[in-house]
């Protein structure tokens, strides 16, 4: 038999609660003006992982669709028994 659904683990709350205590007490500890600039830089690198929320990946990408960019359009040779074929580029505009 587990845990009830929704009922946090008490172990890891435990766990956590301690690690909270330690890291107290070991930042309270730090002394920053002894501290290199790379220290810093990594201190800051390491710590606002954990303050900062991470953000998704938004994407702004909206429906194309494919539409030709030359029509051909077909008629009658001039004698009226063969076929000519004219390629012409469409004049796309964004009204749509």
């Amino acid at each position: 038999m587990g845990r009830i659904a929704g009922v946090p683990n008490k172990l890891t709350t435990e766990v956590k609660d301690k690690l909270q205590t330690v890291m107290d007490d070991v930042v309270s500890q730090l002394d920053i003006t002894e501290m290199t600039t790379d220290q810093k830089i990594k201190m800051l690198q390491i710590g606002l992982q954990y303050l900062l929320p991470k953000l998704k990946h938004v994407s702004e990408e909206t429906e194309h669709k494919d539409v030709p960019l030359f029509v051909d359009i077909i008629s009658r040779d001039e004698t009226g028994e063969g076929w000519e074929t004219e390629r012409r580029p469409l004049n796309i505009s964004n009204s749509e």
